[in-house]
């Protein structure tokens, strides 16, 4: 079984604050607890650097390491706004066009995909399987398609986004 302390939330690369914990020893136990508890994003972000400044238990050079890592954070999650607004931009548009297209070309792409996948197991049933290079690239395209757009959707309704 893994170590608890090298776990990494959702299975992901982790974040540069949370890679630079895991190689440092020299931070005080009762900074970990207080980054443990603050919820994540730039305030959140803000917070844990304001904390790490007012600890004095840690040694200065961690310090230094663990707010450059937090900047990294930052910057990330910063990057991570401005795609999520482009993307809401471009939806916008699309639902304020006149023509009836562009306000559905996301649905009919998911039900492309889903006529797309229902032939291709209806024809392996009848003996006429889909080659085995394709299916790769058919799956990657079906999921981030069909999986993307029911994900960002339900974002999209959790945001109030239309």
């Amino acid at each position: 079984m893994a170590d608890k302390n090298k776990l990494r939330k959702n299975g992901g690369s982790g974040t540069f604050l949370g890679n630079a914990l895991r190689t440092l020893v020299d931070v005080s136990p009762e900074l970990l607890s207080i980054i443990g508890t603050v919820v994540p994003g730039v305030e959140g972000l803000s917070s844990i650097a304001s904390k790490i400044l007012g600890d004095k238990d840690t040694p200065e050079a961690t310090k230094e390491i663990l707010l450059s890592e937090i900047q990294k954070d930052i910057a990330v999650e910063v990057e991570i706004t401005k795609r999520e607004a482009e993307i809401t931009k471009r939806w916008d548009s699309d639902n304020k066009q006149q023509d009836w297209l562009p306000r559905n070309i996301r649905p009919l792409v998911v039900a492309n995909f889903t006529i797309l996948i229902d032939y291709v197991i209806i024809s392996s049933i009848w003996g006429k399987p889909l080659g085995e290079v394709y299916l790769p690239i058919l799956m990657t395209m079906g999921i981030t398609a069909i999986g993307g757009y029911f994900t960002l959707r339900e974002f999209g309704k959790a945001k109030n986004i239309k």
